[in-house]
């Protein structure tokens, strides 16, 4: 097929078909030479040298014909003699069918290659006749000018060619008409096709019977035999064996009958295989088409039948679809709702989270020679674990850690209300049990659900005196570094929110921080966390991963820890917030430092606590520690330039810390700067939106810069804060009485 191919695209699409063909013709006339020469009785060498000789000719004539007459010439501008055969060549120029042709143009090329393999068959045929005809007129001209002719020969040669002639319209008619079929089916096949595509309804053109293909066997049967009866005949009359005629006769009667058994065979089985796969095309709701169709009426019915009942059933499943995709439709609307509605509940989620670790401090600042590391990993957008780090009275540090029950926007809220209550708790208490107590209650006041929370709870001095208590939380862990050995933290306490007798069972026990002791803090979904054979990380193999690992530096310490978990839940889910907090005690001689200044601050010998850290300055440059310290002694002389100089020094290396932010604010209210001073307040304010004395000292700048509204916003939310601050409420009802007499 590729060789047909490449001659349709270089010359025309029927001469490759007629090229093709003709060569069944010369086979023909092998069979009939033999045929008709079995029939000479006299002079049979005369008359076999002499068709021998004029045979070729006479063949290549009618052949020149039929490859001219189907396009040989098409190169030259000389096209096919007849309209179908030229509407045929113009459809198919690149070897393809083209598919621009409009309907009333591919039905009649429909027709055409329909009607072609008869066509062919029918000009075979005849120039068949033609190569006998033309082959008597050259014996009987030779005859003529060597002087030989006589009666008998001539009456001997017009029977011989006559019964050859016969033999090839039969047998060359019929190969024509095969090997026609098969070589434009698939093109007729794509007409077709393209003619259901379109919607024009088209029986398909059937031109004979499976009898006819299977008589024609028969036919070419008969013909051998005889064939092969009259060489037998012939060679007893002569009493001579002609054995190598007799085998080559036979070999090529073999050959042509098989060519031409396969041929036929081949056209209808591609037919039956087509019929299975469109079927199966079709059971499996693909559309119906043909890569080959059959010229037999029977299959042709059968085909117009498959046709019929794939469109009945795409019309069905398209009647099927509709109200599908109707569905469909109203389902995705449906969808696309809950979907723009799901995406808004993540986007309040998303921010939801944001805010949330935004009120959890992040990294935690340095305090005194105490340092802080911690991770945190939320298993959901909100999470229900939260730690936070206190300013209590005294100068002590509280430093709590907290898990509530639950996780999603409950845990959230209840995270939001804890943290509120614990800081308002913390400014009053500097007790872990009694700040355990008052949450505890205000929890159970505000909350009206079934969520809890756990929490462990540490005040530390800068003594390094601990005292801690637990609210049924993990126990933490004290790493004795010198002595490699840890201890468990630990008192009795139930939930907190969960009942008000809660309150009688809080507990608190101290111990003491030597340098590089470092205390563990920790939530649940660390020795829960689970792998994929569901076994617990646990506290035994915590507590041996940070015994092991005690040596490693501060950050990589936390790190480890963390990636121990993960490594141990491998491509588990996280099934619960992890949360980790490390305190180090550190030897800093900054602090020594800073105990110093403060005793002399002690004794109000402010001037010489001055001096004292200017001069610890020169050893330890741009210590923060000390500017921090530098600057609260430089506010307590009145010395405002100085200390707004230290402070900004001092944010320059550290934007974590709310008092710096605000004694630069008091110090620039002081020199009446009051822009600069909001814009201080302001940052001290959104480090701790509860940071009260922030609050009231901008709410003071917003007033002296004129900025009235913005002042009383500022007082309300101290009040709200702090309902007994009387001095907000002092500050709200001036600037309602002043804006109440304008």
């Amino acid at each position: 097929m590729g060789f047909v191919s490449f001659i349709s695209r270089t010359i025309a699409f029927t001469f490759a078909i007629a090229f093709i063909t003709v060569l069944g013709g010369w086979m023909s006339a092998v069979f009939g030479y033999f045929l008709g020469t079995s029939f000479i009785i006299t002079s049979y060498e005369e008359i076999q040298s002499i068709l021998v000789k004029w045979l070729p000719l006479a063949l290549v004539v009618p052949t020149m014909l039929h490859y001219v007459q189907f396009g040989l010439l098409t190169p030259l501008k000389i096209p096919a003699f007849f309209k179908s055969l030229r509407r045929i060549n113009s459809s198919f120029k690149s070897g393809t069918l083209d598919t621009s042709l409009d309907n009333q143009e591919i039905h009649k090329l429909y027709v055409d290659l329909s009607h072609l393999p008869m066509y062919n068959m029918i000009t075979a045929s005849l120039y068949g006749a033609f190569c006998g005809l033309l082959l008597i007129v050259l014996v009987y001209f030779d005859y003529y000018t060597s002087g030989e002719l006589v009666e008998y020969k001539m009456k001997i040669v017009t029977r011989v060619i006559a019964v050859a002639v016969l033999v090839v319209v039969i047998l060359y008619g019929m190969s024509t008409y095969l090997i026609t079929e098969i070589l434009i089916n698939r093109g007729r096949a794509q007409c077709y096709n393209q003619m259901r595509i379109r919607g024009m309804d088209v029986y398909p053109r059937g031109l004979i019977g499976l009898r006819v293909k299977f008589s024609f066997f028969v036919v070419l049967m008969v013909i051998t035999l005889f064939t092969f009866a009259a060489m037998m005949e012939q060679f007893r009359l002569y009493q001579v064996s002609r054995y190598d005629v007799i085998i080559t006769y036979f070999v090529i009667s073999i050959i042509a009958g098989l060519f031409l058994m396969y041929v036929n065979s081949d056209s209808i089985m591609r037919v039956l295989n087509e019929m299975a796969i469109v079927t199966k095309r079709i059971s499996e709701g693909e559309a119906a088409s043909f890569r080959v169709m059959s010229y037999e009426e029977e299959f042709a019915a059968i085909e117009y039948s498959v046709m019929e009942m794939a469109y009945e059933i795409q019309e069905h499943r398209k009647n099927l679809e509709l109200k599908v995709e109707q569905r469909t439709e109203e389902l995705q609307q449906a969808l696309g709702d809950l979907k723009d509605k799901d995406d808004l509940i993540q986007k309040q989620l998303e921010i939801a989270g944001n805010i949330q670790r935004s009120i959890l401090p992040g990294k935690i600042d340095d305090w005194n020679e105490l340092k802080f590391s911690v991770r945190y990993i939320a298993m959901e957008k909100i999470g229900g674990d939260f730690y936070d780090v206190y300013q209590l009275k005294d100068d002590r540090l509280g430093v709590l850690i907290a898990d509530v029950s639950g996780h999603g926007i409950p845990a959230a809220l209840v995270t939001s209300m804890a943290k509120i209550s614990f800081g308002n708790a913390s400014l009053q208490y500097d007790s872990p049990k009694r700040i355990f107590q008052d949450v505890n209650q205000n929890i159970l006041e505000h909350v009206k659900t079934q969520d809890y929370l756990t929490g462990f709870f540490v005040t530390i001095d800068d003594e390094y005196n601990v005292i801690y208590a637990n609210a049924s939380h993990q126990k933490a862990i004290l790493i004795r570094n010198d002595e490699g050995r840890i201890e468990l933290l630990d008192t009795n306490g139930l939930f907190i929110g969960a009942v008000e007798e809660a309150r009688e069972t809080y507990e608190e026990l101290a111990t003491k921080l030597n340098y590089g002791d470092r205390l563990v803090l920790y939530t649940d979904g660390i020795p829960e966390a689970v792998n994929e054979n569901r076994e617990e990380y646990s506290t035994d193999r915590l507590q041996d991963v940070v015994l092991k690992n005690r040596h490693l530096p501060m950050e990589d310490f936390t790190s480890y820890i963390i990636e121990d978990v993960q490594r141990f839940i491998g491509n588990s889910p996280v099934e619960d917030d992890i949360t980790l907090l490390v305190i180090e005690l550190a030897r800093d001689e900054a602090v020594d430092i800073i105990r110093q200044s403060k005793k002399l601050v002690s004794e109000h010998k402010y001037y010489e606590a001055i001096d004292y850290l200017e001069r610890s300055l020169t050893l330890y440059q741009d210590n923060r520690k000390l500017l921090y310290n530098l600057a609260k002694n430089y506010f307590r002389v009145n010395n405002y330039g100085k200390t707004v100089e230290c402070v900004e020094k001092y944010v320059d290396m550290d934007k974590r810390n709310k008092y710096a932010y605000y004694v630069g604010g008091a110090a620039y209210y002081q020199m009446m700067n009051y822009e600069n001073s909001i814009r201080y307040l302001e940052k001290a304010q959104s480090l701790d939106p509860n940071f009260t004395n922030a609050l009231f000292a901008l709410g003071m700048a917003y007033k002296k810069s004129g900025k009235m509204d913005d002042a009383l916003r500022t007082f309300e939310r101290v009040v709200n804060i702090d309902p007994d601050s009387k001095m907000a409420l002092f500050e709200i009802n001036e600037i309602i009485k002043k804006e109440n007499q304008t």
